[in-house]
């Protein structure tokens, strides 16, 4: 779904657990787009082909595959970071992945890591300006990061926040008092999209600057640990 010029959001709409999944469009050389946390390839326990309905969803926007030039991961777990690849396979894209996170990312078997990412702007070697920022938000993952893009005032959070809940912190290497940190950071943003990575109650899509001032609100005051 199109929310905005070059701004798409692809909610999970299976039964089965899996990500929500967004784009940053053509923000890389050559107008190559940056796909983020593409989730599973079939999920784990229903057997539902997520690969290939997010492909399909994409089709519906004219997003070309062959047109992602980075996969963004914000962390390593498998329903986020599955179907990287199958994403890599077909457009050769790169993948990012903060180094705390590369180690779980290697022991699902799923390959190399081309890019290990950094706090800072996002920087490829042939597209050195992004324009989109890394931050490092731990807590829910070691490595968990989240991907801020001025321009379009979008957040992109993977299991930081959800809607009027938090990411969970009692899988190995969670740390509340460091997810804790990582919510206060990001809620000083100016944010118009929060975009979440999962849709728990909600599609996890949270637009509007006071709509998502009033879900950080929401968060410190009744789900701190």
């Amino acid at each position: 779904m199109k929310l905005t010029e070059n701004l798409y959001a692809y909610s999970w709409k299976g039964d089965d657990n899996n990500c929500n999944t967004f784009l940053f469009g053509s923000v890389l050389k050559a107008g190559k787009h940056v796909l983020i946390d593409p989730g599973h390839i079939v999920t784990p326990y229903l057997h539902e082909p997520a690969h290939e309905m997010l492909i399909k969803e994409m089709a519906k926007d004219g997003v070309k595959i062959e047109d992602i030039g980075l996969v963004a991961l914000t962390h390593a777990h498998p329903d986020h970071v599955e179907s990287a690849r199958k994403f890599k396979e077909i457009s050769q894209a790169l993948i990012a992945l903060h180094k705390d996170d590369v180690q779980m990312y290697q022991r699902f078997g799923l390959g190399p890591v081309d890019i290990n990412l950094e706090e800072g702007e996002l920087k490829l070697p042939d597209s050195p300006r992004t324009g989109i920022s890394v931050y490092r938000t731990p807590g829910h993952s070691p490595g968990e990061v989240s991907f801020y893009w001025p321009a379009k005032k979008a957040l992109a959070v993977g299991d930081v926040i959800f809607f009027r809940n938090t990411g969970r912190v009692d899988l190995p290497g969670g740390d509340p008092y460091l997810l804790k940190n990582s919510i206060e950071t990001l809620s000083k943003l100016d944010v118009e999209y929060l975009l979440c990575g999962h849709p728990y109650e909600h599609p996890g899509v949270i637009q509007g600057k006071e709509a998502v001032r009033q879900n950080f609100d929401f968060v410190k005051k009744n789900i701190w640990f």
